[in-house]
């Protein structure tokens, strides 16, 4: 277990990252455009790359995927709307972002009204799609198959994994959505909502160019070098300046999580600690002695009485690793559980509030699947292939150049395959 991680982090880039950022430069020399490629950190946060070796759950860039998918609510209103769990919708693991496209979340909804629905992957960034594409290319996580960032299904704001998805096929169905992916049962489309995907690229790209005004990039939606060497280095918390429009202007909220560095998936019994970074921006310092206790005043499921404080408590800031918090700034809570007994993969889920005296500062919400099958530790994530018609795009192609000499892909997955073929494939599910 790593060791608890300060308000003001700092980490350096790993010799693998700065090793892809060469390659990076190099590919793109071979197509005749030039990468500036900088290994430098742009904050105190800890990197997006930092965690393409570590780590199998894309939750540890929440904040920035927030931001990012706030941002395309501010280009596009109604693209993506915030889902939250809760009734008969069940998330199973903290990298399920809760944004989707009104339309697909409305016929969600009704289908909720009468069955539950296991939500195993939503809606994802560039940013989620980076590491699932990056661990895919490393062999790890349990993952066997991955789209390369910018093409993935689930960059679309209109699909969805159900774990329990052969119990929802006719309902589902019958409001709109599709079990249209042969060979990926999990896998649901609601085609009658636009396809999004190449928005949270932009969103992306104005995020950074808002954080960084001496070293800005192209606004197109497409994801090339340039915006791949920008968005490893970015903070996985989230930038300075997130989305500017109406209600999800930065510091709207006191509470915000912006990253779960912990597992997708338990064995029964297992113990697990969540380093969980709260931004606060309410303006006034959270004190050591603010308490982390169970919503509902419930004895959780999850609750670990060899670390907890109580059954309905989980402890202070102080006690459990962060301490007074400044205003306007992040600290990191560790938070133990205990998983349950079952003979079945099962969706869990701790609802927690922040309570400062009697006043409520926001909520915690950890999700996880238990597994008896052998497979802990590995992504909730499941297969996911580039899902449009299989071409051949040469390194010159006009839908690939904009954005800086669009590769498709990672840098060290592009290089190994245009090194052979100076041709990239794209894949079909």
């Amino acid at each position: 277990m790593k060791s608890p991680l300060t308000t003001t982090r700092s980490r350096k880039v790993p010799s693998l990252v700065a090793a892809a950022c060469l390659h990076s430069a190099v590919a793109a020399q071979l197509v005749g455009c030039s990468v500036e490629v900088d290994t430098s950190e742009v904050s105190s946060e800890v990197s997006v790359s930092a965690y393409t070796t570590s780590g199998c759950s894309t939750s540890v860039v929440l904040g920035l995927s927030k931001q990012i998918a706030e941002e395309v609510g501010c280009m596009s209103p109604g693209s993506l709307v915030p889902l939250a769990a809760g009734g008969n919708l069940v998330f199973s693991s903290n990298a399920v972002l809760p944004y989707m496209h009104e339309t697909a979340k409305t016929d969600l909804l009704r289908v909720t009204q009468t069955k539950t629905v296991q939500v195993n992957s939503g809606f994802r960034t560039l940013a989620q799609q980076y590491l699932l594409y990056r661990w895919y290319q490393l062999g790890r996580c349990g993952i066997t198959a991955a789209a390369t960032p910018g093409r993935s299904n689930h960059q679309s704001g209109r699909a969805v994994d159900l774990a329990n998805y052969s119990s929802v096929i006719s309902a589902m169905s019958s409001k709109g959505w599709s079990h249209n992916v042969p060979g990926d049962p999990v896998h649901f489309e609601h085609l009658s909502s636009p396809d999004i995907r190449g928005k949270d690229v932009k969103a992306f790209q104005r995020l950074w160019n808002r954080n960084n005004p001496g070293d800005q990039i192209s606004e197109d939606g497409s994801y090339g070098p340039q915006t791949e060497a920008r968005l490893k280095k970015s903070p996985a918390t989230g930038f300075a300046v997130g989305a500017t429009c109406g209600t999800q202007a930065a510091g709207q909220q006191q509470l915000d999580v912006v990253m779960i560095d912990g597992p997708d998936k338990l064995a029964p019994g297992a113990r697990a600690m969540y380093q969980v970074t709260l931004k606060n921006s309410s303006g006034t310092e959270w004190s050591g002695a603010t308490r982390i206790s169970v919503a509902d005043g419930v004895e959780s499921e999850l609750y670990d009485s060899s670390q907890w404080a109580s059954p309905t408590e989980v402890g202070t800031l102080a006690s459990v690793g962060a301490g007074a918090i400044d205003s306007t700034a992040q600290g990191v809570v560790q938070i133990p559980v205990l998983a349950p007994m079952v003979g079945e993969e099962s969706a869990v889920s701790l609802d927690l509030v922040l309570t400062d005296g009697a006043m409520p500062l926001g909520a915690i919400h950890l999700a996880m699947t238990v597994t008896p099958n052998g497979d802990e530790g590995t992504s909730t994530d499941s297969d996911d292939h580039d899902s449009e018609e299989e071409e051949d795009v040469g390194p010159t192609d006009p839908g690939t150049l904009s954005g800086g000499c669009s590769t498709g892909g990672s840098s060290l997955g592009w290089l190994a395959l245009a090194l052979p073929a100076l041709v990239i494939r794209r894949r079909r599910k």
